[in-house]
């Protein structure tokens, strides 16, 4: 699919929003309408894995161990008045030092992969603030560190499996992320009721993705810890309408303003 114009990129943003409630970045997801044992958002046009599926403090994860330390557990992602949202639930507390002489290991940044095809153009950094970066900084061309397992699961420092970047270590700054997380671990979500859950929750501008190259068509969000002892990735499920499918619906939007636009549903990938 060929880049569209900004404005057209704008138009198309907003008009899929206009059928949510307002979700505020708070790092808390109560708007974000998630069902505490099944993690699963209700919140029409959200996107979600969900592999809550671990426990205890030394259970396998995939690739690596580590337990609830170290799960990677829920991943939702929705578009909303021009913006992309993304939220995240994880055993991993984000204050963990990064320390693997210790075998402790920090948390990662988020990465966007556009095209689907393992290449993750853009990078938002949110915990490992590299030497000259921001936090909250959205980077285009990032240079990203990798964890410790190879592509067929084993313990492969030295040729990582690239398919699961962990954090900035470089890049082009191109615009700002809104964001917040939680240091205090909650209990009573999921399976396990006395598991610890952290939440991260962030927004970008829908021009930023633009910016860094995104032309409309899919992609994927994945976030992992410094190690990558388990990753997580979601699809957001939307693709900018050509043009001549724009035109249609502005005709239609008076009628659109005072019904909403039909949206599917949030489903798990």
């Amino acid at each position: 699919m060929k880049a569209l114009p900004l404005a057209t990129l704008a138009f198309a943003a907003t008009l899929s929003g206009q059928a949510f409630a307002g979700l505020v970045v708070d790092g808390h997801l109560n708007d974000w309408q998630i069902d505490k044992d099944t993690l699963v958002s209700s919140l029409a046009g959200v996107h979600y894995t969900v592999e809550d599926s671990t426990g205890g403090a030394n259970a396998y994860l995939n690739p690596g161990y580590g337990g609830q330390a170290y799960d990677a557990e829920a991943l939702y992602a929705t578009f909303q008045n021009g913006r992309l949202f993304i939220a995240l639930i994880t055993g991993h507390n984000p204050l963990t030092a990064n320390n693997p002489g210790a075998n402790v290991y920090a948390a990662g940044d988020f990465a966007i992969d556009f095209g689907k095809n393992g290449t993750y153009e853009l990078g938002i950094n949110i915990v490992n603030n590299f030497a000259g970066g921001l936090l909250g900084g959205v980077y285009s061309n990032p240079l990203w560190a990798y964890g410790l397992w190879g592509t067929n699961g084993s313990l492969n420092p030295n040729n990582p499996d690239k398919a699961h970047p962990t954090s900035l270590l470089n890049g082009t700054l191109i615009g700002m992320a809104d964001f917040d997380y939680t240091t205090n671990g909650v209990g009573g979500y999921g399976s396990r009721k006395s598991d610890k859950h952290y939440f991260y929750e962030l927004s970008i501008d829908a021009l930023v993705l633009q910016e860094a190259g995104w032309d409309g068509s899919a992609f994927n969000i994945q976030w992992t810890q410094n190690c990558a002892n388990d990753s997580i990735l979601v699809d957001p499920g939307f693709v900018v309408p050509e043009p001549g499918s724009l035109a249609l619906l502005g005709v239609g939007m008076i009628g659109l303003m005072g019904g909403g636009v039909r949206r599917r549903f949030g489903r798990k990938q």
